[in-house]
């Protein structure tokens, strides 16, 4: 899913393991004042992260957890192996205190730093490899959700997502296809480059805010490019010094050739761990060959739910967050929620009302930096200059027009076959949100924007003359909820972008506990702008069974019985 850009794994380990904080939960605490915290490691696959290790396979590697208290102070550590079975790590802790927590895992021959009694985060040791870097998976650390690399968690949680990344950034070799194909690259030299790097995941570009760091030593080593690909160690490069590379290489028609590495004026050269970074090569009329150090902008990838959560709480919607494996997650009917447990986890909470209709939240991995003027929309920053405008809301629930039109009485509203008389007093009630909603649009400083909700009303795309024709719709329909959205600039419907025909793909979200006079319909949509640069990857049903959902969630539930709307999960993908 990601070419030549971010490491970061997501890792899924395959059974259950528990590790209690031996030594710390003490023999004589009461059992109501311990809190177990599950650890949840999943894992993307389709990686390539070498020429030697074809995917990310990460059976026979081994982990080590620190825990250290909100100071930094050391408390307890834990060590396990992955494939040993579960797909959780546990953890038992003391209710309502702050931890930090510091996960690293590593190849079968590595060693683990180790800390003693007294001792705190600051004292680990720096990471100081054999180089060249021959895998670069041999140490991952977690990424923290604080600037000192660190996953500080509540001990309120119940569990935890834990991200992954290489302790090593890939250096790409780019050879311009008109030029400079047919050179070979024998070696490259790297020059006054770092040999090691403190074990705690801080990013390069926040260094000089930490004293204690460890000192990252610094070296000359030459590597051997595979497929036009080496690594490096995690680097500060901009400011009085920049890591000065050589390449040794040979061209047809000059032979050999030693070509120094430029970097261009004003090119901050942070390498950040688990990034991809580009040599950019050219050769002239005469094989004189120029590299440049480059860092291009790769596409971000936005994986976003909607979820009607029918009142649950906090716990089993964390669970729900975690488990779908989402950055945002757009719900409904979010009376029980509790933003400080939600917080807890590191992650961000934005709640507004909606016409009566109750709470809505935006849940988030990432943190918010605006929120729009009505309070429907939050602004993310997906880094490398992507910033997405995030909208949820939640339409009224009655009129429920497809109730009306299948001869079905519904909150005062009486069945019809009026069909003009439904699409009028459907937008009479709906029609506020939908000004204001078309005002937060309109606001957008950012041309990105999704718009994701319970709309208790189906889009103008799904009630056609072949969903007629099929059986599906007993009219055909324009809802006007969707169909004033598009008018006013958000014209896609990421369900309809990748299923475009209602016969087909209905995508019913309506709902996975019917009656038996109950319709079905697709009420849970994630509308977007349309542009060149968003493209809808991915956008599937969430439910109780395969022959309703696209993704159907193990060992939990059942689905029915947690809720009584499917979910929608969608994957974006942003360029600049």
């Amino acid at each position: 899913m990601l070419k030549n850009t971010l490491f970061v794994i997501l890792l899924m380990i395959s059974s259950l393991f528990t590790a209690c904080a031996e030594g710390y939960v003490s023999d004589v605490q009461k059992e109501d004042d311990t809190k177990e915290i599950r650890f949840s490691l999943n894992m993307e696959g389709g990686l390539t992260m070498s020429s030697t290790r074809a995917s990310v396979s990460l059976d026979g590697m081994k982990w080590k957890i620190f825990c250290f208290d909100d100071q930094y102070n050391y408390l307890f550590d834990k060590t396990g192996s992955i494939g040993d079975a579960a797909n959780e790590i546990k953890v038992s802790v003391t209710k309502g205190v702050v931890y930090r927590f510091l996960f690293l895992c590593t190849t079968a021959d590595n060693i683990f730093p180790d800390l003693a009694s007294g001792k705190t985060y600051w004292d680990l040791e720096a990471y100081a490899p054999q180089l060249p870097l021959a895998d670069p998976m041999a140490m991952l650390v977690s990424r923290g959700n604080e600037k000192d690399g660190t996953l500080r968690v509540v001990a309120a949680s119940a569990s935890v997502q834990v991200t992954l990344a290489p302790r090593a950034s890939k250096v790409v070799l780019q050879k311009d296809p008109q030029t400079a194909s047919d050179i070979t690259v024998n070696s490259v030299t790297f020059a006054d480059a770092a040999s090691s790097v403190p074990y705690a995941h801080i990013e390069p570009q926040h260094y000089s805010e930490y004293e204690n760091l460890p000192v990252a030593t610094r070296k000359t080593y030459q590597c051997a490019p595979q497929e036009d690909v080496c690594y490096m160690l995690p680097d500060m490069c901009a400011g009085t010094f920049g890591v000065n590379a050589t390449l040794h290489i040979t061209h047809p028609i000059s032979g050999e050739q030693d070509v120094r590495v430029t970097v261009p004026v004003g090119l901050a050269l942070n390498v950040g761990s688990g990034k991809t970074y580009y040599i950019e090569m050219s050769a002239d009329a005469n094989g004189k060959v120029a590299a440049t150090w480059a860092t291009h902008v790769a596409p971000r990838t936005l994986k976003l739910a909607t979820q009607n959560l029918w009142g649950k709480s906090t716990s089993v919607v964390l669970d729900y967050f975690n488990r779908i494996d989402v950055d945002v997650l757009c719900a409904q009917e979010c009376s029980n929620l509790s933003e400080s447990d939600i917080q807890a986890q590191g992650l961000y909470v934005h709640t507004h009302s909606n016409n009566g209709q109750g709470k809505c939240s935006i849940i988030s991995r990432y943190p918010f930096s605006g929120i729009t003027p009505n309070k429907y929309g939050v602004y993310i920053d997906l880094g490398e200059g992507i910033v997405v405008l995030v909208m949820n809301c939640h339409g009224a629930f009655k009129p429920y027009g497809p109730y009306q039109l299948n001869g079905i009485d519904y909150g005062g509203y009486p069945a019809t076959d009026n069909v003009d008389e439904v699409v009028r007093v459907n937008k009479e009630v709906r029609q506020g949100m939908v000004d204001k909603l078309l005002e937060d649009f309109n606001s957008s400083t950012t041309p990105f924007v999704c718009l994701s909700g319970d709309f208790n009303e189906p889009s103008w795309l799904d009630w056609t003359e072949g969903a007629l024709t099929a059986g599906l719709a007993p009219y055909v329909v324009q809802w006007p909820t969707t169909r004033s959205l598009w008018e006013g600039g958000i014209k896609g419907d990421a369900y309809r972008t990748i299923h475009p025909d209602p016969v087909t793909h209905p995508g019913f979200t309506w709902t996975p506990r019917p009656s038996e006079k109950d319709t079905k319909d697709r009420l849970d949509l994630t509308l977007y702008t349309l542009s060149p640069r968003m493209e809808v990857k991915s956008c599937q049903v969430i439910g109780e069974n395969t022959e309703t959902s696209d993704i159907v969630l193990p060992d939990w539930g059942p689905f029915e019985e947690v809720f009584d709307h499917r979910g929608l999960r969608t994957e974006f993908v942003f360029t600049k």
